[in-house]
C-alpha cells in the first residue's frame, strides 16, 4: 500500500486507560450496562479493523501485546 517499509510508523496504543466507566448513558433517566469498548480503525484500502479493549481497575485499556 505505502511505501514505507513494514513497522515503520505503526499505530502503538499506549498503555493508559482510553475509556472508563461501566454504564453507557442513552439519556437523562436510562443506563445501560457496557460488555465491551472496541477502537475500530479504518485503513486507506477501506477496510476497517476492530481493536478490543480490556476492562481493568474500572478502566478500558488496550490489550497487552
Amino acid at each position: 500500500m505505502g511505501s514505507e517499509p513494514p513497522g515503520e510508523d505503526a499505530l502503538v496504543l499506549p498503555p493508559v486507560p482510553l475509556a472508563t466507566g461501566r454504564l453507557l448513558r442513552l439519556d437523562d433517566e436510562h443506563s445501560v450496562a457496557v460488555t465491551a469498548v472496541e477502537l475500530v480503525v479504518s485503513t486507506e484500502d477501506g477496510a476497517e479493523h476492530r481493536i478490543a479493549l480490556v476492562p481493568r481497575h474500572g478502566a478500558w485499556w488496550p490489550p497487552d501485546r
